[in-house]
């Protein structure tokens, strides 16, 4: 999971009587299904909350923005490791307030209203909107269902694409926001946003 890294801060909260209680730790270990944690020193106030088998919510601080996890705490702080058991059907990345643009060549896979389907590339993939040339004579507020085709194992984002900007010197370039795109969807673009970024950086 190459949005968390040892060294991370992680914030554990759950309910103590009225009061919403946070506690921040450190990421000292990462594995494929759960985190070992380096716990503050006052934890040993909150042990009742922090035993084997408590359920707890946890929010991973990333670059792009905040990981939160429905998690199980599978061992006692009192033990040599202190660690959580990880729920990935739970996630959910919410971004920071700068979102990321990438400068990214995908296929967009285009349904027309006659059925017709047609590929373009994209050169510019942000959040909240998408860039692609085409040689299709689209127009402002143009409406259409599409696919944007990820490599590797990010999957394919389908959404209901609108044009919003018709580039007025290069006549093949276009600029399409999203809508009807799923939770899911929109958690697995950000994803890919996240590691193109990190992996064109480098």
């Amino acid at each position: 999971m190459e949005l968390l890294k040892v060294g991370q801060k992680i914030s554990i909260s759950f309910i103590k009587g009225e009061n919403l209680v946070e506690i921040t730790c450190i990421i000292t270990g990462i594995y494929e299904d759960r985190l070992v944690l380096e716990l503050p020193k006052y934890f040993m106030r909150y042990i009742e909350f922090l035993d084997v088998g408590c359920k707890l919510t946890v929010k991973v601080f990333s670059k792009l923005g905040t990981v939160d996890f429905n998690t199980i705490v599978i061992s006692s702080p009192l033990e040599e490791e202190f660690s959580i058991e990880l729920d990935y059907n739970a996630m959910k990345l919410t971004p920071n307030e700068e979102l990321p643009v990438v400068n990214a060549v995908e296929v967009l896979s285009i349904k027309l209203k006659d059925e017709n389907i047609f590929k373009a590339n994209t050169f510019e993939i942000s959040t909240e909107y998408l860039k692609f040339y085409s040689d299709y004579e689209f127009k402002l507020n143009d409406s259409f269902d599409c696919e944007l085709i990820l490599p590797k194992n990010y999957g394919i984002i389908r959404f209901r694409g609108t044009i919003i900007y018709v580039d007025p010197v290069y006549d093949n370039e276009f600029k399409i926001s999203y809508s009807n795109m799923t939770e899911e969807d929109r958690q697995n673009l950000l994803y890919y946003m996240y590691l193109y970024s990190n992996n064109n950086s480098n």
